[in-house]
Order: structure tokens, then C-alpha cells, then sequence
């Protein structure tokens, strides 16, 4: 199992903090098997009130994904150790132009190899960054 945290960091004028709207924000990922390392070449959204059942297993997850080329079966969740109620990218981040973490997953079979952070966002988004990084 692999911990990814989701960070940004941006220039915000104007704005006092940049946050997922609600727990069933539609975070968007590119997602590679581990096994095989094929890419879905669709982005592949992933909602933390969601859940799905793991086959062969009593667990659930947020994304459960089956690779086109191996068969593997992967799944994401999102890490409930992590507040990501109070998660925001905020002004003081952007003066001092530093990253900030949305939110942390768990990764099995998978990796997450980009984030869409425009994807419903609530304003214009004109220039962002973003990286995922071990957790």
C-alpha cells in the first residue's frame, strides 16, 4: 500500500483560499496499473462518499479499478486520518508560495500519476500547480 498526498500550490489574487467544495467533490485522477504500468487513458474521478466492494475481499474503496491489459484489480481510498474538511490552499500559502495538502490516499495497484484540479472547481483557476507525492 502506497500513501499519495495531493498538493497545490498557486498564486491566488483576490481570493482568500482555494478548497474541494463538500466531501462529494469529483477529484480526478490518471491512474497506472502497477502490475502491467498501462495508463487509463480516460481521467478516472474518485468521490470520498462513495464506496465500492472490493472483489474477493469484506473491504471497500472509493475507486476500484480493473486494469484493460492484466485484469489486475486496484483500488483507491481516501486516508480517514486525514481532515480533509479543513484542507484549503490559503492566501498565506500563496504569499509565501508554498505547497499545501487537499487530501491523502491510499493507493493499492495502482498510481496516481496526475491531478485535475479544475475539474468542478468554483472559480478560474489560471495558473496552478500541482504534484503527488508519497505521504
Amino acid at each position: 500500500m502506497v500513501k499519495l498526498a495531493v498538493q497545490l500550490k498557486a498564486t491566488l489574487e483576490g481570493l482568500t483560499d482555494l478548497k474541494p467544495i463538500g466531501d462529494n467533490f469529483n477529484w480526478l485522477f490518471k491512474v497506472r496499473c502497477s502490475g502491467c504500468r498501462e495508463e487509463h487513458p480516460n481521467w478516472m474521478g474518485i468521490d470520498a462518499t462513495e464506496t465500492r466492494d472490493i472483489s474477493g475481499s469484506r473491504g471497500e474503496a472509493n475507486l476500484v479499478w480493473r486494469c484493460q491489459l492484466c485484469k489486475k484489480e486496484s483500488n483507491v481510498s481516501f486516508d480517514e486520518s486525514f481532515k480533509r474538511s479543513s484542507a484549503a490552499y490559503t492566501a498565506e500559502d500563496s504569499e509565501e508560495q508554498r505547497f499545501a495538502t487537499l487530501a491523502v490516499l491510499e493507493c493499492r495497484g495502482c498510481e496516481l500519476t496526475e491531478f485535475d484540479p479544475k475539474a468542478g472547481a468554483g472559480v478560474s483557476i489560471m495558473e496552478v500547480e500541482t504534484r503527488i507525492s508519497r505521504a
